[in-house]
């Protein structure tokens, strides 16, 4: 009887802390998405950051010479729920932070990155090239990204 209670506490521990991980993008309070451009004249890095109430974007050079761009858009928490649907969280935490060569021969970079429970996940992929798990997430950050193109 002392065993089977064993087991079945153990088998109760394992299934709580389970549940927990499926209900992390609850916890997902933060998105960002940027590119960059190491070989670049202008504007060669760009910065999205969305949250449930706001979407800021900036955009700067990469020898300063231009002065740094910031605008925002207001965001509602609806479509901040939409956004967060695309994500998996378990993907996400388990992909590694560098993908590819990122920016090798001057092809640029892509990075995401959430933020779940104060701790930040970011991926960084070569430009144009994002891992099957974030494709739809990189997608609609980008569409977003595109909505600041009159940022001055």
């Amino acid at each position: 009887m002392k065993k089977i209670f064993t087991i079945l506490s153990l088998v109760l521990v394992c299934l709580l802390f389970t549940a927990c991980k499926k209900n992390s993008l609850k916890n997902l309070t933060n998105i960002g998405y940027g590119t960059s451009f190491g070989k670049c004249i202008g504007y060669c890095k760009t910065n999205l950051e969305v949250t449930s109430a706001q979407l800021s974007f900036s955009k700067s050079s990469n020898d300063g010479r231009l002065p740094k761009k910031d605008c925002q858009k207001t965001f509602t928490a609806s479509e901040f729920e939409a956004l967060k649907a695309l994500f998996n969280d378990a993907k996400i935490t388990s992909l590694p932070a560098v993908i590819g060569c990122p920016d090798c021969a001057d092809g640029g970079a892509e990075w995401i990155s959430v933020v779940i429970d104060g701790k930040e996940y970011k991926v960084t992929f070569e430009y144009g090239n994002a891992p099957d798990e974030l494709k739809a997430a990189v997608l609609k950050l980008r569409t977003l990204k595109d909505g600041f193109k009159d940022c001055e």
